[in-house]
């Protein structure tokens, strides 16, 4: 069969009313499908408002001889990545962990912030020589301290 052969006005025809019928299907898809994005975007911005409204802050504080090494900086930061998972129902924007330094009667503080859902990791001390206290009498998070033998923390 050559291409002048082929019956292209019939073909046409034949797509032309298979669009036809097709059309208010299309149409309808297409309405629903804009209307489950606008949605769910609206749905998603209003998690992440809720979650970045619902935060906790623990305070930092190191020892004066606090000097980590490599491997318990990488653990630290390997605890703090497990905050997204902790909070597995929070969307990824309104689950990131924020670092916070400020300097306050010439002393800097370092506050670590994130979801409430994350609370426990957060108040977990990443490094032997840091203490972590709540902020901001937020009483339901206490850090976890352990008495060495003779009986002082």
């Amino acid at each position: 069969m050559s291409l002048p052969d082929l019956p292209v006005d019939e073909l046409l025809a034949q797509l032309q009313t298979v669009l036809r019928a097709a059309a208010p299907y299309v149409l309808a898809l297409s309405v629903l499908g804009a209307a489950f994005w606008v949605w769910w975007t609206i749905r998603r911005a209003a998690l992440v408002r809720e979650a970045l409204a619902d935060r906790v802050q623990v305070e930092v504080i190191p020892t004066a001889t606090f000097d980590p090494s490599e491997g318990e900086v990488g653990r630290w930061a390997r605890q703090l990545g497990r905050v997204h998972y902790a909070a597995a129902s929070v969307p990824a924007r309104g689950s990131a962990v924020r670092l916070r330094y400020t300097a306050e009667d010439g002393k800097m503080r370092c506050y670590i912030e994130g979801p409430a859902a994350a609370a426990a990791i957060l108040a977990m001390p990443g490094f032997a020589e840091v203490e972590v206290r709540t902020h901001h009498g937020q009483s339901d998070i206490r850090p976890v301290r352990f008495t060495s033998p003779g009986g002082t923390p």
